[in-house]
């Protein structure tokens, strides 16, 4: 059978093959560089990359060709051999090409992608908008997400580049947990204004539409580094209230501080801090949410059979990943 992007082997199933095993496959060229050997001649290295993982590869010679061709973000056809080097998986590559277009029609396919589907994230945001009652608030978010590029931009970005959410459709995963946990805490606290915090919720890490760039891996774009999305989503924003006739200055005021507020501190780029109570309930949602991602992804990470994680360095601190239902003992630690 002949080997296609979709019968390729798994970056993630490559690294558990035994040293010497022979694979083919296709794989997102996400590095490529030259460097010396002892000798003084040149081999290559590379990153690759599909939606598992990423590996690293080198070709000792015959790649003269290809380097004149390739760059990063391109997608490739490989040969080789599973290499390992001090117990980290690598591979050795025989041959290398570009792959067609043909082939490979559409190179984010080997990006990480959400667990939550398109089709579904699309109709949980149509779900939730219909449910706002304040008018000027709804008529806010339809102007957004009825845009049909914004839209588009929305369901396909990624949450971050690393920490949370970091995968294609991360951003409406998240982007919809907040606003389905903003809902249970205005149910619990009274004085809420829950139209309010389902607005925020969704428009908060719009700007990231912008922000973030998927041409090659997740990373940030070029304003994404000299503005940033809490910036951009105020911008954005604030053009489209700008253009709904009659919007009112109060609303304007507390959505915009909704977003310039969120990330809780100027140490963590909001210009501002939370100062109304709606704005204390989305900052602290979305450091909840956006650990509890990190954790799973962490914890998914970690070696089964081994209590904690590796040190998180933003955290300080490791994190213990064995569950409270792994105890089958049924009894209390004395």
């Amino acid at each position: 059978m002949p080997i296609t992007p979709e019968t390729s082997p798994t970056l993630a199933r490559v690294r558990e093959l035994p040293a010497g095993d022979k694979i083919t496959g296709f794989y997102l060229l996400a590095k490529l560089e030259t460097k010396p050997k002892k000798d003084g001649t040149l081999y290559l290295t590379c990153r690759l990359q599909d939606a598992s993982g990423a590996l690293d590869a080198k070709m000792w010679e015959g790649f003269e060709d290809f380097l004149s061709v390739a760059k990063p973000g391109d997608v490739i056809k490989v040969e080789g051999m599973v290499d390992h080097y001090r117990d980290v998986p690598g591979l050795v590559i025989s041959r290398i090409r570009l792959a067609t277009s043909e082939e490979v029609p559409d190179r984010r396919e080997f990006l990480p992608h959400s667990t939550l589907s398109r089709d579904d994230a699309a109709a949980q945001l149509n779900e939730i908008i219909a449910t706002v009652k304040n008018e000027p608030l709804r008529n806010l978010l339809r102007a957004v997400f009825e845009d049909t590029e914004l839209r588009d931009a929305f369901l396909n970005a990624p949450g971050g580049k690393m920490w949370h959410h970091a995968t294609m459709g991360g951003l409406a995963e998240h982007t919809l947990s907040l606003a389905r946990a903003g809902e249970l805490i205005a149910s619990h606290y009274a004085a809420l204004n829950r139209d309010l915090i389902i607005a925020g919720a969704l428009l908060h890490d719009i700007g990231k539409v912008q922000e973030l760039r998927t041409d090659i891996a997740i990373d940030y774009s070029v304003d994404g580094r000299l503005i940033g999305h809490i910036v951009q989503g105020v911008f954005l924003v604030d053009k489209k209230m700008a253009e709904l006739p009659d919007f009112p200055e109060e609303t304007r005021r507390h959505v915009l501080h909704l977003i310039l507020s969120h990330q809780g501190e100027p140490t963590m780029s909001s210009p501002v801090k939370p100062m109304t109570p709606e704005a204390l309930v989305l900052h602290y949602l979305d450091e909840m949410d956006s650990k509890l991602n990190a954790f799973a992804r962490i914890r998914a990470a970690t070696p089964e059979g081994q209590d904690f994680s590796e040190y998180v360095r933003l955290m300080d601190r490791f994190f213990y990943v064995k569950s409270f239902e792994d105890d089958k003992t049924g009894t209390m630690s004395k």
